[in-house]
């Protein structure tokens, strides 16, 4: 869920990043994929870090903005205990594409929490580019939400999470113990500063955010 703790918050509500600043990790030890991905990610204009192995990476610091993170899950030193423990890391805060090995279907995991997506190889490069630049935006989306839910005071937040789980703002009021029209204005001031245009698009937003129920911020 989000507490407004992101390690990097600070940062990211000093800046304002561009798709340009996006920063697409490559971890794979085979060249040619390597090669091939670094090519295509300088072309898009992002920021390309390779790494070699799954220790390299799990030990380097963690970028400002991490874009996308594309995983070569046979790298030798990867196990499946270190490939769950890159997605519960990362894919919390950015898309996760797992290069897996050669056959199966493509697969996306769509959560609320996780975004991961399992390519079998070969894959088409073109086809990938465009997954990473989906997943880019994914991100740039999020920032953005993370940094209008910063600008909202603790009863907003709690007026917020409240009116995403459906409940009426009599109810909100009831459990608040404050009046009906109090609610009612800290509900406009959430909408004009998360920019929701109706409830279902606050709704979706509270579930990009993770705010569900039984988190209080």
């Amino acid at each position: 869920m989000y507490t407004g703790n992101h390690p990097h918050a600070t940062t990211r509500k000093a800046q304002k990043f561009s798709p340009e600043d996006a920063i697409v990790v490559i971890l794979s030890d085979d060249d040619t994929i390597s090669s091939a991905l670094n090519a295509n990610i300088c072309l898009q204009g992002w920021r390309p870090h390779l790494y070699k192995s799954g220790t390299e990476f799990l030990t380097c610091p963690e970028a400002d903005f991490l874009g996308c993170v594309v995983l070569d899950a046979r790298l030798p030193d990867l196990t499946a205990s270190d490939l769950t423990h890159l997605i519960c890391a990362h894919a919390t805060r950015c898309p996760v594409i797992v290069l897996t090995g050669h056959g199966g279907q493509a697969m996306t995991v769509n959560a609320t929490k996780f975004h991961v997506s399992f390519i079998p190889q070969p894959f088409d490069l073109n086809a990938l580019t465009e997954k990473i630049d989906a997943a880019i935006q994914a991100t740039m989306e999020i920032g953005r939400l993370e940094g209008n839910y910063r600008t909202l005071t603790p009863r907003e937040r709690e007026v917020m999470k409240f009116v995403a789980e459906g409940l009426l703002n009599k109810q909100v009021a009831f459990k608040l113990n404050i009046s009906e029209i109090t609610v009612k204005a800290h509900r406009g001031q959430v909408m004009r500063k998360m920019n929701a245009r109706t409830l279902p698009h606050l709704v979706n937003m509270a579930a990009k955010l993770d705010i569900g129920v039984g988190s209080l911020h």
